[in-house]
């Protein structure tokens, strides 16, 4: 019976061996630039409008993305045509002081240097969520050193209506980048005034203050914590989350989902472009550090 399991655990690995086969895997972009847009136009008159435009890669090639340079950008409102010149390589910025507002349409064009055409068009919903207020409480172990985590909760109104956030967190005035940020509905506050509800958390510790910078600084006394939330269009949103779905999520294999393109709202080009473009209208609030361990919000201390 011995050498019976032996000799079928033989032939398993063996027929193994025999069925793999070796794949040549091709990728649409592999002979081809494809351009990728990024444009979000918002309400903030304070805070730069830009249009960043790159060149994808092939997916097996060992390089970076490139900026397109020498590009026709602007931006119309229906009334008024804005020109969006050339900051650096492939950033461009409005004027200082231009910005969107709630229920403005917007007409996106971009004409290359080689003659291609690119256009897109954005409506910026209203506003949907108000803060008043934003708190941070310390979450970690004050042995951890360098390594903590705190929450930051939040009081305000939400509207009735079904609305979509993109919800980032900032210190001193460094925001962490995407793939730290939240992209959620309004499921658990749905039309109601918020009490100190926990949308955000810091992440600080030494290596991610190697990857993001000063926005996952270890917090100390001065220090400006600030919280903003993006309305989304429900389009918008949608778009957010297949990026998310097929970056983030695609590294856990258990949970990976088929790969596939994202959406894009941007024509021209034989359709070979990725990206977005959207008009979104953003709330913030701040609060100054005053003791980096304060393990509460100070609007939930019960009053005698």
């Amino acid at each position: 019976m011995k050498s019976f399991r032996i000799f079928i655990i033989f032939w398993a690995i063996l027929w193994a061996i025999a069925c793999s086969e070796e794949t040549d895997l091709r990728s649409r972009g592999e002979h081809q630039e494809i351009l990728t847009v990024e444009a979000v136009i918002t309400d903030m008159a304070d805070l730069p409008q830009q249009v960043i435009l790159s060149k994808t890669i092939p997916y097996f090639e060992d390089a970076s993305q490139s900026g397109v340079t020498d590009a026709l950008v602007t931006v119309s409102d229906g009334k008024e045509e804005v020109r969006f010149k050339e900051k650096e390589n492939g950033v461009y910025e409005a004027p200082a002081g231009y910005h969107g507002e709630a229920g403005g349409k917007y007409h996106l064009t971009i004409s290359l240097p080689e003659g291609e055409i690119y256009t897109a068009e954005a409506t910026m919903p209203n506003n949907g969520f108000r803060i008043d207020e934003v708190d941070y409480a310390f979450a970690g172990n004050k042995t951890m050193g360098l390594d903590s985590l705190w929450t930051l909760a939040i009081w305000g109104q939400d509207l009735e209506t079904t609305d979509y956030y993109y919800v980032t967190a900032g210190v001193n005035g460094a925001f962490y980048p995407f793939e730290m940020a939240e992209v959620t509905d309004d499921i658990y506050f749905s039309g109601n005034v918020i009490n100190g509800f926990p949308i955000a958390t810091l992440m600080q510790y030494s290596q991610m203050r190697k990857l993001y910078g000063d926005c996952a600084k270890y917090l100390e006394t001065g220090d400006v914590v600030t919280l903003k939330a993006m309305t989304l269009s429900k389009d918008f949103y949608d778009y957010l989350m297949a990026v998310i779905l097929n970056g983030t999520m695609a590294a856990i294999p258990l949970f990976s989902p088929q790969p596939a393109n994202c959406p894009t709202n941007i024509k021209g080009g034989d359709g070979n472009v990725a990206g977005y473009f959207a008009a979104c209208p953003v709330v913030s609030a701040s609060v100054t550090v005053d003791d980096p361990f304060r393990p509460y919000y100070k609007r939930l201390l019960p009053t005698f």
